[in-house]
């Protein structure tokens, strides 16, 4: 029997009802540093990718936004790579996806 410890060390995010607790520890609510920062609501970063909210609930909190939400941070670069579409841009200005190796 194997035993995965990379399954064992997985980080996983804040559960939203943590954020907004430790948000009202510190004497903040999500609405008001919206407003503070020019936002009409945060709602939405408890739920989904939201950089720029979640940088400012993060130092809100004192804590890393990767560290609040791990899974939104944890792109490997196998991941990115795969994601990339490779391009030829020709002296004319034609783009072109580059063809893979055969193998």
């Amino acid at each position: 029997m194997t035993m995965d410890t990379q399954k064992c060390m997985q980080q996983t995010d804040w559960h939203p009802a943590d954020v907004k607790a430790a948000l009202e520890k510190k004497g903040v609510s999500l609405r008001q540093l919206a407003k503070e920062h020019g936002y009409s609501h945060f709602q939405r970063v408890l739920s989904t990718h939201w950089w720029a909210a979640e940088q400012i609930v993060a130092k809100a909190l004192g804590k890393p936004a990767n560290e609040i939400w791990p899974s939104r941070y944890l792109t490997t670069r196998a991941k990115a790579q795969a994601r990339t579409v490779k391009i030829t841009v020709s002296r004319t200005g034609n783009i072109r996806k580059q063809q893979e190796p055969r193998a």
